[in-house]
């Protein structure tokens, strides 16, 4: 275990559930903030996708794919 993660765990021993719960949020608000920015990282990247293209240019000739019927789930 990181340094880090014990200092975390320290602190969290002292706090009241409900403080405990609001950094408990925090953290997964930081952990969906990095996903984000990995994610456009990954889209704005301009280098060429031929795979990628392939796949599109397939798909959409294809036609247009039938709406999803949540009845039928």
């Amino acid at each position: 275990m990181s340094t880090v993660a014990k200092e975390l765990i320290a602190i969290m021993d002292t706090l009241p559930e409900d403080k405990a719960r609001e950094v408990v949020d925090f953290a997964r608000f930081l952990q969906e903030q990095a996903g984000d920015r990995e994610w456009e990282r990954i889209l704005s990247d301009t280098r060429p996708r031929p795979k990628l293209d392939r796949f599109v240019a397939d798909a959409l000739r294809e036609g247009p794919a039938e709406s999803l019927d949540l009845n039928k789930l």
